[in-house]
């Protein structure tokens, strides 16, 4: 297809096939799908590392801001008691007192398990609470206490029966003279219960850990109630595999290799696999609470950090899967569309090439493409009609070139007559169906050499037919065209009578005029009935010679063709049609003074 430019230059149109378009659509469209595809999936493990790394982050400030929540009250409720005691406004030489100011300071936190006041005399006035909840004030010799508040190195407590953290804090005037020291002391059972406690007021599963050095358990659930662990002051804490705890226990195996954990976690933890699961493991070392740093966690199932990332996996993958349907789904309806619209189309090309003969409508489940089916092959009837009554060079010219090709024109062509001899009585004695039956036979015998050779039928007239050859455009060897269909005519002839002498049928005798010259091209008619044809003096000669045939035919001619001086003397190349040495004979014209020559082909 082409477009006019602005200079009047034809610019060619790039036009592609509908399966080809559709194609081409459907491809674009899984190839955004795609890419789409793959960033979403790509912001779901960036947002899955992100989930993994808050989640590692929260649990593990959660987990060090309980210990601090619980530990620093016990530390800050010392150091008051320690400046009460240096500034006078306790007295540290009464027992009584010193005892109770520890048993308020233990009722305000519940994280000490025990509290002594030690005197200068290095006597420990004390105050502790019993595994059964009974509070106990007593006095015990105490060494030496260092300067500053600071956490001692865990201890077994005989009275508890389990070890204990400690925190000391000296009491000194402001000469910096020793005067005694305040000790408190936080029971791992306590700890564990407190941390605990904390963990499931905040949706913690209680999978709570810490660690001293690499395999010895601080504070656990299991730890809240030591008993049956087996501790002495030999053995003061249990190790990773004796807490009854099958997860803990392997924290230490193997990592599992994976880059999106190693590098969301870093050093915030690791995963492992432990009962058929697998485990994230979130840590930090805490130093603050003993000469010991302390390794504070959690831990708690992969699918927990990664359940966003699997549900917006899920939904990518439906996602995915139901554009893979919809693609599917458009492709085969645009497939279906295609051959639709292809039959259509390869009927339109039919109809174009004037073959009516098979039917173009195929049912479709689209509405419209049927109808425009059904609306087809109406037409087709119709032009099949239409086709029947036009030559078809007629119609091709006219599709060639609109209405210039049926402009009026003078130009030089052969115009042939060609008549059945004495056919009226013939098909006197034949009925109708016959009478037409071979007519149209002998019609088609004609018509296949005529549009051979080029020619188009301009009318049948009774049994009487006329052709022309250079009407519709111009032939300069329009005149070798009549003649070799002339000539082939009269073979045709010769053979279909040896067919109908076999049959035990009357052969048919055929005279044929040939007659070359000017006339007028153009539609003839009223505006409302109008016939493409040729008129002129050419048109008469021709049929005057097929009518000077009865002259020359004798009994036993089945054909005879006759052409005029001026068709032998148009014709181009004589030895291609096998034309050798033919003398004229003169014979008078209807409309001519002078005789004409005539020349018998056939």
């Amino acid at each position: 297809m082409t477009t006019a430019t602005s200079n009047g230059g034809p610019v060619k149109r790039l036009r592609l096939p509908l399966i080809a378009a559709l194609a081409l659509a459907f491809v674009s469209l899984a190839l955004i799908s795609g890419i789409a595809y793959i960033v979403v999936l790509a912001g779901a493990t960036n947002t899955a590392e992100k989930l993994l790394v808050d989640k590692a982050e929260r649990i593990i400030e959660a987990q060090i801001g309980t210990i601090h929540s619980r530990l620093d009250p016990v530390t800050q409720h010392l150091e008051m008691i320690a400046a009460l005691a240096a500034n006078g406004r306790l007295d540290i030489n009464s027992p009584v007192d010193m005892r109770e100011a520890l048993w308020v300071m233990m009722t305000q936190v519940p994280a000490i398990s025990s509290a002594g006041f030690a005197t200068f005399d290095l006597k420990l006035d004390r105050v502790f609470r019993r595994p059964d909840g009974e509070v106990v004030r007593d006095s015990v010799s105490l060494i030496d206490l260092p300067r500053g508040t600071f956490w001692g190195a865990l201890f077994w407590s005989d009275v508890q029966k389990q070890p204990v953290l400690n925190v000391r804090t000296p009491i000194r005037r402001i000469d910096d003279a020793f005067i005694g020291g305040v000790l408190a002391t936080v029971a791992v059972g306590d700890l564990s219960y407190l941390i605990g406690e904390a963990g499931r007021s905040g949706g913690g599963s209680g999978r709570y850990f810490i660690l001293v050095g690499k395999d010895k358990v601080l504070a656990h659930r299991r730890l809240v109630d030591p008993r049956g662990l087996g501790l002495t002051e030999e053995r003061e804490l249990p190790t990773i595999k004796e807490v009854d705890d099958p997860v803990l226990a392997a924290i230490w195996n193997p990592p599992v290799r994976n880059a999106q954990f190693e590098r969301a976690l870093g050093d915030y933890g690791h995963v492992v696999d432990a009962e058929g699961r697998r485990w994230v493991f979130v840590y930090r070392e805490l130093r603050r609470y003993g000469p010991e740093p302390w390794l504070v966690g959690q831990y708690f199932p992969l699918e927990d950090a990664t359940s966003d990332l699997a549900r917006l996996t899920n939904g990518a993958i439906v996602g995915g899967a139901t554009l893979a349907v919809a693609a599917l789904l458009a492709l085969l309806i645009g497939l279906s569309m295609a051959r639709s619209i292809r039959t259509i189309t390869s009927a339109a090309e039919a109809i174009e090439r004037l073959e009516f003969d098979e039917p173009f409508h195929r049912s479709s489940r689209l509405r419209e493409i049927d109808d425009a089916g059904h609306s087809l092959d109406k037409a087709r009837g119709a032009l099949k009609w239409f086709g029947a009554y036009v030559p078809h060079r007629l119609v091709f010219r006219l599709m060639e070139l609109g209405e210039d090709a049926v402009r009026s024109r003078r130009r030089n062509v052969t115009v042939m007559f060609s008549d059945i001899v004495e056919f009226t009585p013939q098909a006197e004695d034949l009925p109708e169906q016959q009478t037409a039956e071979l007519l149209n036979h002998h019609f088609a015998l004609l018509g296949a050499c005529i549009e051979r050779e080029h020619g188009v039928i301009d009318k049948y007239i009774g049994d009487a037919v006329m052709a022309v050859w250079g009407g519709l455009s111009r032939m300069e060897d329009h005149a070798d065209h009549a003649v070799r269909a002339a000539v082939a005519i009269a073979q045709v002839i010769r053979e279909d009578n040896a067919q109908r002498r076999a049959a035990g049928q009357a052969p048919i005798r055929v005279r044929i005029g040939l007659h070359s010259g000017p006339v007028i091209v153009g539609n003839i008619g009223a505006p409302g009935r109008v016939n493409f044809t040729v008129v002129g003096d050419t048109v008469n000669i021709a049929q005057r010679f097929e009518q000077l045939g009865k002259e020359f035919m004798s009994a036993d001619d089945e054909v005879v063709v006759l052409a005029s001086g001026s068709t032998l003397g148009a014709v181009r190349d004589r030895p291609a049609l096998g034309l050798g040495p033919i003398e004229p004979v003169l014979r008078q014209v209807k409309g001519h003074d002078d005789p004409v020559e005539v020349y018998r082909l056939a």
